[in-house]
């Protein structure tokens, strides 16, 4: 697969690298003891070490922080199942600027709670997570106030492609990088980043199987509407609006897609929390998870997965331990 290098996009990246980065440390990256061996490299980004626990923080920087005075003054309007509407929060609650979020009503406790302890509003719709989008934008709108996309947004890809200039200045020579795929705000901005750094890597996208919308929609040539199950991987889940830009960034940068089961991302997660004494969320388990299922594939190469986030709720975390 030849890809194209999205100048425009990269250097976008390296300016949300200075834009964000008194906000936003780089994240270790840390060997797996498990996964590793003599002969294999496998690492873990761990975005679970922000402090929102999330790489999420890193695009709602950018975006906020690329605002006029003027613009923030006005508040800002967001979408989100948690991570971002809590990375949108944080910068609110820094930069003095009002926030109100609508997720979905039955959004992780956990992550709710993360997001009001920044002081943003949280306004809750039923049904799937593409409906607070509907209705986030339509309240920006109405109101003549910023709308913040969790993903449809060229400054919130650019900062999450800041997570691969980390991983280059690192590694120069990986060989593949598992992500968890949703919106694909993470996943294009890390794929724009070494479509330029380090062309031969492969990018892997890894989605719930009861959540897969943009997987889906790839070789259907649009964005399709439909359907979503309950999945662990909550931060990944529900649909992507329609002309999303990360719908190209997919399809001309991600080489191959896998979907894992329920039972698999439960089995990706424990790997995680046994392997790093941390914790990570269901789109981390999806990651790993979809590495075990392809790992002889990569024996003797080096591998990175994205822990991207660790916002999980006692109860469940209870129930998977």
């Amino acid at each position: 697969m030849t890809k194209e290098k999205g100048t425009d996009q990269f250097i976008e990246i390296a300016k949300a690298t200075a834009r964000i980065k008194n906000v936003v440390k780089p994240t270790p990256l840390r060997l797996s003891k498990s996964l590793s061996d003599e002969k294999t490299s496998v690492y873990y980004k761990m975005e679970n070490l922000n402090p929102t626990g999330s790489f999420k923080l890193r695009g709602a920087a950018n975006k906020i922080l690329s605002m006029s005075e003027a613009e923030r003054e006005k508040g800002v309007v967001t979408a989100s199942t948690g991570n971002h509407g809590a990375g949108v929060g944080y910068m609110c609650h820094k930069t003095g600027c009002k926030g109100t979020v609508f997720g979905p009503k039955d959004m992780s406790q956990a992550k709710y709670d993360g997001m009001v302890s920044y002081g943003v509003e949280v306004k809750q719709v039923d049904g799937d997570p593409i409906n607070g989008e509907i209705a986030a934008r339509k309240y920006a709108t109405d109101n003549n106030i910023p709308f913040v996309s969790p993903y449809n947004d060229i400054h919130i890809v650019g900062g999450q492609g800041t997570i691969g200039f980390e991983l280059f200045a690192e590694v120069q020579d990986l060989d593949a990088v598992f992500v968890a795929l949703g919106g694909g705000g993470l996943m294009s901005g890390i794929a724009i980043a070494l479509a330029n750094l380090s062309p031969n890597t492969k990018i892997i996208a890894c989605s719930p199987s009861n959540s897969k919308v943009m997987m889906d929609s790839i070789p259907a040539g649009e964005v399709l509407d439909l359907p979503s199950t309950p999945t662990l991987s909550d931060g990944t889940a529900g649909g992507v609006e329609k002309g999303s830009i990360t719908f190209d960034y997919c399809r001309d940068y991600v080489d191959e897609y896998i979907d894992v089961s329920e039972d698999e991302i439960i089995e990706g997660l424990r790997t995680f929390i046994d392997d790093t004494n941390s914790i990570g969320e269901g789109a981390v388990g999806v990651a790993v998870a979809s590495y075990l299922r392809q790992k002889e594939r990569w024996v003797g190469k080096k591998v990175a997965i994205i822990a991207c986030g660790g916002n999980i709720s006692r109860s469940v975390l209870k129930e998977i331990l």
